[in-house]
């Protein structure tokens, strides 16, 4: 039982560092690529986002490349 939750609470640390390393590079650069309404935002809040890229960061990944890809 020990080595499942380990492996639950490993997983999920590694997608959460994903998340986190996406969701710095998605505020610097991709956020205006998606929203073009959010280009003239501040630091602050793209820095507020940045709790929801940790989560939804894959959901993030696939519009970010639906929009370069079109």
């Amino acid at each position: 039982m020990e080595t499942v939750i380990s492996l639950v609470f490993g997983v999920l640390g590694v997608y959460l560092v994903l998340g986190f390393c996406f969701g710095l590079f998605f505020i610097w650069r991709g956020v205006q690529q998606v929203d073009t309404d959010a280009s003239n935002t501040s630091m602050w809040f793209r820095l507020l986002i940045l709790p929801g890229m940790l989560v939804f960061w894959p959901l993030f990944m696939w519009k970010w490349y639906a929009v370069i890809k079109s």
